[in-house]
């Protein structure tokens, strides 16, 4: 379903008020500084909004709002550097979706009453997410358990639930398994502290099984079209909001007697950064339509507004400093924030070049 421009205009502005007030960037700054790793508080207020359950549909106890509306509320999110796991509960909760099995239904429905979070613990490639390497599935009397270790996932301090790409030697299949004794978690340095990185070692670990081999990669496919379409509306708000930055900035900074706005260099490179923006932000919004009515070009819309925007905001922050001068270049100024959100969201699940050659892939059997 496609969000109407007053729902997403009402969204928006909720959204954008919860946000200013409670994550201004003194606040995401002392948090990133300190020993927390994101903001249980503000998490407790987005559910209470239902922000993680709007791509849900309504009979598995989400809002059923569609992508549509979710990629605007996390545009708001990527524009304040939102300290929350939204992207992975996201894409988890798709996961969970598309299973379809009791165990889905069982996880749904504790993270849409509960507001428990939610991760997925694959392999990671330049290309995307692949089972995670060398974490082996056993079934035996008393269920299956888990062995091996998955060196890198995304918001795992976050989570109350992994959800583990395991091989269980005869396919790949996706396990739950929650931080226990035999489910290690280990913090591991991100170049984004606001959004945590950590690795989890399995030693014989109960895990309760969610999607099997014959169902594993079409549900792995919507977990990572889920979270590239929600990281590409991070990006785009981290762009919009170092734009916003820029322009300020070149307005109000003087330079021989004149704004420095008014030089060509300054105005051309601003303008330019709208113009990327502004594509960014179609690009995505089609992507998430494609996500809400699924067909043939979806993988490739998803691909292209992921790649189109992860680099958009990398080369709009670097622009920011620019514009900023000396002073962006200082620890006290964010633009080093959204740069280091910028550049990690390229790596969380495919970077921009493979994805552009994954959509190109995808349509040469259709030329």
């Amino acid at each position: 379903m496609t969000a109407d421009a007053e729902t997403e205009k009402e969204l928006r502005e909720t959204l954008g008020g919860l946000l200013r007030r409670r994550c201004d960037i003194e606040t995401v700054a002392a948090l990133a500084d300190g020993p927390e790793s994101w903001d249980r508080d503000l998490w407790r207020e987005l559910v209470a909004m239902g922000v993680p359950g709007l791509t849900v549909p309504e009979e598995n106890g989400g809002e059923g709002a569609g992508f549509s509306l979710a990629v605007a509320a996390q545009e708001e999110l990527g524009r304040r550097l939102a300290p929350v796991p939204m992207v992975s509960v996201v894409a988890a909760r798709t996961a969970l979706v598309a299973a379809g099995t009791d165990e889905a239904a069982r996880l749904l429905g504790r993270v849409g009453s509960e507001g428990m979070t939610a991760t997925l613990a694959v392999g990671r490639t330049t290309d995307g997410w692949t089972p995670a390497e060398g974490v082996l599935a056993v079934e035996g009397s008393a269920g299956w358990t888990l062995d091996g270790t998955v060196p890198v996932i995304a918001d795992a301090p976050c989570a109350a639930v992994f959800l583990v790409a395991a091989e269980t030697g005869v396919g790949p299949a996706l396990f739950a398994v929650e931080p226990q004794d035999r489910c290690v978690m280990t913090p591991v340095d991100a170049l984004d502290p606001t959004r945590p990185l950590g690795a989890v070692g399995l030693t014989a670990c109960p895990a309760r099984l969610v999607a099997g081999p014959d169902a594993f990669d079409d549900v792995l496919r919507s977990a990572e079209r889920a979270a590239l379409v929600l990281l590409a509306a991070d990006a785009v708000g981290v762009a919009a909001e170092a734009m916003d930055l820029a322009v300020e900035y070149a307005r109000t900074r003087q330079q021989f007697g004149r704004a420095i706005g008014s030089f060509q260099a300054v105005s051309h490179r601003c303008a330019n950064m709208l113009v990327a923006v502004e594509s960014a932000r179609a690009l995505v919004a089609a992507a998430a339509g494609a996500l809400d009515e699924l067909g043939p070009d979806t993988d490739t819309a998803v691909s292209l507004a992921a790649a189109e925007a992860l680099e958009t905001a990398v080369v709009v922050v670097q622009g920011c400093l620019q514009v900023h001068g000396g002073m962006g270049f200082t620890w006290e100024h964010p633009a080093h924030r959204y740069l280091r959100r910028a550049k990690a969201a390229e790596a969380l699940v495919a970077l921009p070049d493979r994805l552009r050659e994954r959509a190109a892939t995808g349509m040469l059997p259709a030329a």
